[in-house]
């Protein structure tokens, strides 16, 4: 076979497929360069492309989460759901959770939990009065939304055929482009193979570095707030530098010795951080109000996954909803291929409903504890988050919320600490994810090179860092990743599909 990139034995070097490795470091420099010396020229152009996406293609990102949760509902409740993919489970369901959150969504969660709901209402949400009691109930379940089941729907639809791909039809490559190769033949092992994984990675490298550019700040006001340091690049700098070495430590260490432990030990320490705020904080509203939320959020979701709000001339559904199924659309074959190779001894219902139930759970959490103590705070008169968002940074914003809770300075600090593992973990992923599809041959007990996984986790570091030092936003980079993953809403479409062919075509259902 004429293979432009051919499996080899597992030896370090040979191992590597080149030519994804060097097309994706070309792609990042060339694409990263007019970002760093024309900042501004680069997000007008961005921003022009992000605009035309969200105003005009809206609907097909709509329908695309539509279609994802009924597709992974089918998988869950249909014939595939008791079908195993792979031998004996690899991690506790414990540890396997704890993975997708701090994967999926890292920091996110921990920064919009806290603030997300005081953006919402400025908006006249469903129609309704921007302040009144029911639009401030909007508020709190539009959070729960963005985060959940529909999204993590989209995230999971690519899980159970790399799986499949990867565990049951036993085939030793992790990459976006094998599983197209029902549709696509040998050419996934061509060059419209190397197009797509090429394509996804670059995408990837761009978009994953806006998780350092969320939760830095946050970390930096932190420790403005603590010890009193003064706001500063220096300070930012040495944030970054540090997260930066944890995530490289951490992508070097592997899945098992690495990710897995610092996931973990993350997951405790947020749990710790949400039962910490609803035992000190107004313990009966935040329960009161997580309830209306989420009986809301269950009894409309169909209507706030349908809604573009056509006749209105609010910008909220295309501010955030469709930004946000946008997001996760780029990011799902990255979630794919990590669920896929964290799944193996678990059942298709397992792979599909544990991202769509249990990490929507989590993530909904953060939304229903750090929100609704903030929320409290609003209608009380005693901070009005508001207007503080408009006019304030996020970090900043969030720091003055924490200053109503007791010993707010150690909370902080563990805010802070949480922050910057979430942050490792997401990254480390990433870098993984990106090791495996520049690897030929990947056996489930296998993981990639060493130094293939700490050069894609160095590389997540500097993007963000140049961006610093220029004083660059790197929202710029998260806009850019969405444009750029526009076609990966086909190739995800293009995997369902070579799935389909591929379990019918092997009698998987009557094994």
């Amino acid at each position: 076979m004429n293979e432009i990139c051919p499996p080899e034995e597992n030896a370090t070097q040979r191992n590597i497929c080149y030519t994804s490795f060097f097309w994706v470091v070309f792609l990042v420099i060339s694409s990263c360069l007019p970002l760093l010396l024309a900042p501004k020229a680069s997000a007008k152009y961005i921003g022009i492309a992000f605009h035309f996406i969200t105003n005009e293609l809206g609907w097909l990102y709509m329908l695309a989460g539509l279609v994802s949760f009924i597709f992974v509902l089918w998988l869950a409740f249909g014939p595939l759901g008791d079908k195993k993919l792979g031998e004996e489970k690899e991690y506790s369901t414990f540890s396997w959770i704890g993975m997708l959150i701090c994967a999926g969504v890292g920091a996110g969660v921990l920064f919009g939990g806290a603030i997300e709901w005081a953006y919402y209402m400025s908006y006249p949400l469903q129609g309704e009065t921007v302040g009144s009691k029911k639009a401030i109930e909007w508020a709190g379940a539009y959070g729960l939304f963005h985060w959940g089941p529909v999204c993590w729907a989209i995230y999971a639809t690519l899980a159970v055929p790399m799986a499949y791909n990867y565990y049951v039809k036993k085939v030793p490559i992790l990459n976006i482009a094998q599983t197209c190769k029902g549709v696509l033949g040998e050419r996934a092992n061509h060059w419209p193979g190397k197009v797509i994984n090429i394509f996804f990675m670059a995408g990837l490298v761009a978009g994953s570095a806006t998780a350092l550019g969320i939760g830095v700040p946050v970390i930096a006001a932190c420790l403005v707030s603590v010890f009193g340091f003064a706001p500063s690049f220096q300070l930012e700098f040495l944030t970054l530098l540090g997260i930066t070495m944890l995530f490289c430590m951490t992508s070097y260490l592997g899945l098992k010795n690495g990710l897995s432990k610092l996931s973990d030990l993350n997951v405790y320490a947020a749990l710790f951080l949400l039962l910490f705020v609803l035992i000190v904080g107004p313990s009966v509203f935040i329960i009161e109000t997580s309830l209306a939320s989420l009986g809301l959020l269950t009894t409309e979701i169909v209507r706030m996954a349908t809604w573009m709000d056509p006749s209105s001339e609010t910008s909220f559904v295309k501010d955030w909803t469709v930004f946000y199924y946008a997001w996760f659309v780029a990011y799902a074959p990255f979630m794919g291929l990590f669920i896929a190779k964290i799944s193996r001894g678990r059942t298709v219902r397992e792979v599909v409903l544990g991202p769509v139930i249990l990490a929507s759970l989590g993530c909904g959490l953060f939304y229903l504890i750090f929100g609704n103590f903030g929320l409290h705070l609003q209608l009380t008169g005693q901070l009005d988050v508001v207007e503080l968002v408009k006019t304030n940074k996020g970090a900043t914003v969030i720091m003055q919320i924490a200053d109503f809770l007791p010993w707010a300075p150690l909370y902080k600090l563990l805010y802070a600490l949480v922050m910057a593992i979430s942050m490792a973990t997401t990254l480390d992923a990433v870098s993984f994810a990106l090791s495996a599809s520049t690897t030929k041959q990947l056996q489930p007990d296998e993981e990639p090179a060493h130094w293939n996984r700490l050069f894609w986790a160095i590389v997540l570091g500097f993007i963000p860092t140049g961006m610093l030092f220029i004083d660059g936003p790197l929202s710029i980079l998260q806009t850019a990743s969405i444009v750029v993953g526009l076609p990966v809403l086909f190739i995800i479409w293009l995997g369902v599909y070579s799935f389909l062919k591929d379990y019918l075509r092997d009698g998987w259902l009557t094994d």
